[in-house]
């Protein structure tokens, strides 16, 4: 029997850094809403990025299911695959700020995790 610890998908939070007027950055803050992996898939997952067996492209079809994203103008993006594609092509980077958002919020985790691990009281019988 399994037990279900964690919900079937995590928010993360995301930056991206457009290019502004006069050289001024436009910061983009927003929420990418991804799908939880058994931890063999995760790292299965991350091998095949990092051995650029799969695109960001290709990682963002398997992994991500919403955003809260906003326009310039502030007006609410819904996501789709077709929109993600669209932005992708106005927004410079945009990919690649949702995957490092992906491994950024797992590295978190783990870090903290750990931390906690590292912080029990040791045990009275060792």
């Amino acid at each position: 029997m399994a037990v279900v610890l964690a919900s079937v998908a995590f928010w993360a939070a995301a930056k991206l850094i457009l290019v502004g007027d006069l050289g001024k950055p436009i910061n983009v803050d927003f929420k990418v809403r991804f799908r939880r992996l058994k931890t063999s898939e995760r790292k299965q997952l991350e091998a095949e990025l990092a051995e650029k067996k799969i695109t960001d492209k290709q990682f963002l079809d398997r992994l991500a299911l919403d955003w809260e994203l906003k326009d310039l103008q502030g007006s609410n993006v819904v996501y789709s695959e077709q929109v993600r594609a669209e932005m992708v092509e106005d927004w410079d980077g945009l990919e690649a700020s949702m995957v490092t958002a992906y491994f950024d919020n797992g590295r978190k985790a783990r870090q903290a995790a750990e931390v906690a691990k590292n912080s029990e009281e040791p045990s009275a019988t060792t």
